[in-house]
């Protein structure tokens, strides 16, 4: 009797097994698919939150960031698919709205470095460079319009990076030019020395495509270069100094203070303002203070030079005329004389 009610307990297991499992199996199907859905939502809302912070959309419409961070917040509160759809919906509305402007100011931080550099002139001397820069630039843009957004972020970024170390290159070549023309170049050798090198650095890493190395050399040269200049300017506004001491001396030697009075306390006043530049360490505006206040002593001693000698003219011919004057008496005198007798 016991056989025969496990066999007939196991008949019916085994009947009825099966269709649990195809139960099992047929409401595990639906769950798989919601998760899959849920999944692919929550990566559309992450991707499209990435791409709008990456274009800095919480800078350009902060209150709409604001409302689409509130909305994937929820999102990750009730976990549907709808509401991380909802998330990425807004933040892709957000990201609409900043891409004209992001691209609009990368166009402006390059067009204004471009402006300054061909008002310089500096399309002159590096045309080739200049040529290709410009070529990123423009395809940065066509790149934006083509709405490969990361691609044109990435061309305006190298454009940027060129024109910022081509701007460091050219500020480092004006310097050497004025240290060359004005022969400073001994009053600190071993940086003009190195500034040279390390501009040679530059220029290669430029033609290598590393433009931030490239700037970072070109703005170490430059700062050597400074350090020259402003060595030769301290011994040339020395220079100055002393020649424009010795010129105002020399006009008060000849009275220039009082003969030609305006054009003294006009150079003077320049003499004076020279002395504070010099003494603040402006040695260059001191420098050239001091050599227009020299020139106005110059100025003032010929004033006076010229001055004395009309004076002097004016007393001779006095002279001759009082002399003129005693001799035509004399004469005057020698014939009354003649007639009285």
């Amino acid at each position: 009797m016991k056989k025969l009610l496990f066999l007939a307990s196991f008949t019916i297991v085994m009947l009825v097994l099966p269709c649990l499992v195809s139960a099992q199996t047929s409401s595990a199907e639906p769950n798989q698919a919601s998760v899959d859905e849920l999944n692919a939502a929550i990566a559309r809302a992450d991707e499209i939150r990435k791409k709008a912070g990456d274009f800095d959309s919480s800078s350009y419409f902060p209150s709409e960031w604001e409302a689409a961070e509130a909305q994937y917040t929820t999102a990750d509160s009730v976990k549907t698919p709808a509401a991380y759809n909802t998330a990425a919906d807004a933040f892709d509305s957000v990201f609409k709205l900043t891409i004209p402007l992001y691209a609009q100011a990368r166009e402006d931080e390059i067009m204004a470095l471009r402006n300054d550099l061909v008002t310089a002139g500096a399309r002159l001397f590096f045309p080739d460079i200049f040529a290709h820069a410009d070529k990123t630039a423009l395809s940065a843009l066509e790149q934006y319009e083509a709405q490969d957004y990361y691609t044109a972020r990435d061309s305006a970024a190298t454009a940027l990076l060129m024109y910022q170390a081509m701007t460091s290159a050219y500020n480092v070549w004006l310097a050497q030019q004025e240290i060359k023309d004005r022969e400073f170049e001994l009053y600190d050798l071993d940086n003009f020395n190195r500034a040279g090198e390390v501009f040679n650095d530059a220029i290669a890493a430029y033609q290598a495509g590393n433009f931030s190395l490239a700037q970072k050399n070109a703005d170490e040269a430059l700062l050597r270069y400074n350090l020259v200049l402003s060595a030769g300017w301290a011994a040339y506004a020395e220079l100055r100094f002393s020649l424009a001491e010795a010129e105002r001396q020399a006009a008060l030697d000849i009275k220039a203070n009082i003969a030609a009075r305006d054009i003294f306390t006009e150079a003077d006043s320049s003499y004076k303002t020279s002395v504070v530049f010099y003494d603040s360490q402006k040695y260059e505006e001191a420098a050239k203070q001091f050599i227009n206040s020299e020139t106005l002593f110059i100025v003032a001693s010929t004033a006076a030079a010229e001055k004395r000698h009309n004076a002097a003219e004016i007393i001779r011919e006095a002279h001759e005329k009082i002399a003129q004057s005693d001799e035509a008496a004399q004469q005057a005198e020698i014939i009354i004389q003649g007639r009285s007798k």
